[in-house]
């Protein structure tokens, strides 16, 4: 590990820190560095721990030597109270009755964790405080080392800290329907009331457009709708507001989530874990009783006509009752039986860990340490062409892969590793934003069904975003999710003889794993530098006011959407540069014409004519794939 060093100007000190490194405000950070590697497509991140400040003055953010990089964006980390410590097995060390080792920090104690978005002057009231300077590199973005000064400065003091930002050729997708699945439950109810709206008013529609794209950020590709959000008692019967559902879904598509989930259509009876019948949200009748039957069947056909109306079937995923047991598995089957009736061909998607319900549902969700530990059983459900997803909530405590305050940043990055070793097919959790209080002030909460009770949430488990004034807010475990959901994209182009390897140094199994920070960093830094070197570089060959540049250049984007893609002006080119040897527009795909033609002999400004016309873009996509798959 590097010594943390300051580069220090009257009094002003600043070290940059890892974002994965568990920050606190009392507590000075273990390392520091000074580079950071990021893909195309992916985001740059580092935190800027500044102490030996004025409170009387504000300070001034700035970057030099950026040139063609996006535009920077600047956060304050704020801190959160962690009150208590999650228990070695579940909930708390109260419900547990025992100490957890695996923690980041005995409680109580305060720990950085919202990104509060900033300008380049803040006005301070602290001789300290965390800065996060960050960047989302385009696609389209040049490979290659920059060196930049991050400057911080107040009055006539100013401190310049050195980074070097290595963007690589390697590049990674946006989120879709290709990308590993996960969803966040979150709460419109909790939207409109932190952020004081009515809901479904036009300002809690602009405020949900928000609350998706920081979903799509994240690298979210699921979302959910809940049934008593779209369905209105008239006159004894639900009718669908149809309407309302058709501009939501539009509304998260258009932010680009795919997948829709079906939020749980029937219940536990008041909760009773012990009861073998479960109850339709809507009207509270047992759902396989002959009112139940005939009340689903009339709000599951309007959901199946809606949907084929709209062409959302192949893009929808169902539950019926969450986390099903053995207990009531068989009344669970029954319903499932009646939801392939009426929803045909729609997945059935569970957060459950009972072999019962082996054929009546298609997509597993156990808790992370079920998985493991009934490993056999979730491979042969794959093999029977299942998909299996893992989640995790209150539980599991001590080492395992979870997303609490008091736990490793580092854990959450780990999913997508652990997807990309063990085959998971996605992640759940149930907690976006179901704040039960303020939580900007209180992380730790009682658990709903047992108020007042030693039964308490852990630390940060029902929310990884915050409500902001103006919008939502990331926190760090947010942050960290998102990266392990580009490291699962990264890790799935390894070719698969080598990506055991790669992952095992790091990820061994969900409650085996490095928490070094440093060896992680040097791994990833490796697997960028190996994926770089087998990324085709194409070169689009123009000038300005060539009429066919702009379309080609568009299907080239399409048909090779990770390729490193660079337009060259060629009447900006010397004339000694062999290029000039092209006509325009010329696509050369690792130096070779994408259609086999040969460069003529004496260099100079032509425009090209094609045999039959400008090429088409499905002519442009077959003959960049015929291209690259006979590459070596």
């Amino acid at each position: 590990m590097l010594t943390a060093v300051f580069i220090c100007a009257i009094g002003i000190n600043v070290v940059l820190v890892d974002e994965l490194e568990p920050t606190f405000p009392d507590r000075l950070p273990k390392t520091s560095v000074k580079a950071v590697d990021v893909p195309r497509g992916g985001i740059a991140g580092v935190h800027l721990w500044i102490e030996g400040l004025s409170a009387e003055n504000p300070i001034h953010l700035d970057v030099r030597g950026a040139g063609t990089l996006p535009k920077a964006n600047w956060y304050r980390l704020i801190d959160v109270p962690v009150e208590e410590n999650t228990g070695p097995k579940s909930r708390t060390e109260r419900w547990d009755k025992a100490e957890n080792a695996h923690v980041v920090r005995d409680a109580p104690f305060r720990i950085y964790e919202i990104l509060k978005p900033v300008q380049q002057v803040i006005d301070i009231k602290s001789e300290q405080i965390l800065i996060r300077v960050q960047w989302s590199i385009p696609l389209n973005a040049i490979a290659g080392a920059y060196d930049l000064d991050l400057v911080v400065s107040q009055g006539d003091t100013e401190t310049v800290t050195p980074l070097t930002l290595h963007i690589h050729s390697a590049a990674i997708p946006p989120p879709g329907s290709d990308t590993l699945g996960y969803t966040n439950w979150f709460s419109p109810g909790n939207i409109a009331q932190y952020h004081d709206l009515a809901v479904w008013s036009e300002p809690f529609w602009r405020m949900l457009e928000q609350y998706a794209a920081m979903m799509a950020y994240g690298r979210q590709n699921m979302f959910w709708v809940r049934w008593p959000d779209f369905f209105t008692r008239v006159e004894g019967q639900w009718k669908l507001q149809s309407e309302r559902l058709v501009r939501y879904v539009d509304l998260f598509s258009d932010a680009g989530l795919y997948w829709i989930e079906g939020a749980p259509f029937a219940g536990r009876p008041n909760g009773d874990w012990s009861s073998e019948v479960l109850e339709l949200k809507l009207g509270g009748d047992q759902l396989t009783s002959d009112r139940g039957i005939t009340m689903f069947a009339h709000q599951a056909s309007q959901i199946h006509d809606l949907m084929v109306e709209q062409d959302w079937a192949h893009r929808w995923v169902q539950h019926i009752a969450d986390e099903p047991t053995d207990v009531n598995a068989k009344d669970y089957c029954r319903a499932a039986e009646l939801l392939r009736t009426h929803l045909p061909g729609v997945p059935l998607f569970e957060a459950t860990m009972s072999r019962q319900l082996t054929d009546c549902v298609d997509m597993w969700c156990p808790q992370v340490q079920a998985w493991q530990g009934n490993r056999s059983f979730f491979d042969e459900r794959k093999r029977a062409g299942d998909r299996v997803w893992v989640y995790t909530c209150l539980r599991p405590g001590g080492p395992w892969l979870n997303r609490l305050l008091d736990q490793e940043r580092i854990r959450q990055v780990y999913f997508g590793w652990g997807a990309a070793k063990e085959g998971w097919d996605g992640y759940l959790h149930w907690g976006l934003n179901h704040w039960k209080a303020d939580p900007f002030a209180q992380s730790v909460v009682d658990h709903p069904a047992m108020p007042d009770t030693d039964n308490c949430l852990p630390a940060g488990d029902t929310h990884v975003l915050y409500p902001g004034p103006a919008g939502p807010w990331s926190g760090l475990r947010f942050e960290a999710h998102r990266i392990g959901m580009e490291d699962h994209a990264l890790l799935m182009q390894v070719p698969s003889e080598d990506r055991i390897s790669v992952i095992d140094p790091l990820y061994r199994a969900a409650d085996d794993w490095s928490d070094d920070v440093a060896l992680y960093r040097s791994a990833r830094r490796s697997m960028l530098e190996m994926l770089s070197r087998s990324v085709p570089r194409i070169e689009i060959l123009g000038f300005p006011g060539c009429p066919m540049t702009p379309d080609i250049t568009r299907s080239v984007r399409l048909a090779a959407p990770l390729a490193e893609i660079v337009e060259i002006d060629l009447s900006t080119l010397p004339v000694e540069d062999r290029r000039l040897c092209w006509p325009a527009p010329t696509v050369l795909v690792n130096g070779k014409d994408l259609f086999g033609a040969q460069p003529k002999d004496r260099p100079g400004l032509a425009c090209r004519v094609y045999p039959g016309g400008p090429p088409a873009e499905a002519s442009v996509v077959e003959a960049m794939a015929q291209t690259l798959n006979s590459s070596p």
